[in-house]
């Protein structure tokens, strides 16, 4: 009973801090999944739903829970903070992803890295920064209406699954260049619920469509797979600079800034190591 009080529980804090963490940039729901040591759980639990509905059914309305919760309370306490103290929160989270990155070599079954893995690593780094600048707004499926809308609202869907499930890819940067970004909140406030049933019910089936290839090719190349994954989470990162810390530094500053900001950076950057380390330790995988 203990035991399985404990494992429920690592389950709803592993959900909770993947929750609150997707607002902060670059740092997708995919990405912490793997750096805590779940991600291949969740997974085999969608993509084998119907080999054991009850148990996956269980396992993930707690991830789920978890994950809620987090969403609906850190998550604004961190937007704050990044708004506040931009850089050394920034750096925290940056020290998170670059302390996960050791359990995921581990993760490529220590197969000797050659050629081949420095070419798997390079394309989902590519893959992850080039995504990044996408440009946003060119774009709007939010606009129209008729079946062409909700048909769009289905391909929409089926696109927010793929960055809900791949790691490094930013779900929100992908509803920006889409044009879905306000619509789905105007949606949201407005209770548009055939909006949000269609595209909830789309995102739903493009889970389930694309974690099963997935989880075959992970089983089948997980040297190659997990090497790209690595460039999917150090690409990563290329956002969390771009957009948070390189805009945060002020154009007149003196050298009192400069060594504060570095020595507050190395010490959360530190701290976000120990912290993913910590909980990468209890893993599910």
């Amino acid at each position: 009973m203990k035991n399985k009080f404990k494992n429920d529980l690592l389950i709803f804090l592993k959900g909770f801090v993947i929750g609150s963490s997707m607002s902060v940039p670059g740092v997708s729901g995919g990405t912490m999944a793997i750096l805590l040591g779940i991600y291949d759980k969740l997974i085999g639990a969608i993509s084998n739903f119907l080999k054991d509905i009850k148990g996956n059914f269980i396992f993930l309305i707690k991830f789920c829970i978890g994950a809620a919760v987090g969403i609906g309370s850190l998550a604004f306490l961190i937007k704050w903070l990044l708004e506040t103290h931009t850089i050394p929160v920034s750096f925290f989270f940056l020290g998170a992803v670059i302390g996960g990155i050791p359990a995921l070599y581990k993760k490529t079954k220590e197969k000797p890295l050659g050629i081949a893995s420095a070419v798997y690593f390079l394309l989902g780094l590519g893959i992850v920064i080039s995504i990044g600048f996408i440009p946003t707004g060119n774009v709007s499926i939010s606009i129209g209406s008729g079946l062409s809308h909700y048909v769009m609202l289905l391909v929409t869907g089926i696109i927010i699954a793929l960055a809900l499930v791949l790691p490094g890819i930013s779900t929100s940067h992908m509803l920006l260049v889409l044009g879905m970004y306000d619509a789905l909140l105007t949606a949201i406030t407005e209770f548009d619920l055939i909006f949000i049933g269609i595209l909830g019910i789309a995102t739903v089936i493009g889970i389930f469509l694309i974690t099963k290839p997935l989880e075959w090719t992970m089983n089948r190349f997980p040297h190659q797979t997990y090497c790209m994954i690595i460039g999917f989470v150090l690409g990563s990162t290329f956002e969390i600079f771009r957009d948070k810390i390189l805009p945060a530094v002020p154009s007149d500053t003196d050298a009192l800034w400069w060594i504060f900001s570095a020595l507050m950076s190395v010490v959360t950057f530190v701290l976000g190591m120990k912290a993913i380390l910590f909980l990468s330790r209890f893993s599910n995988d």
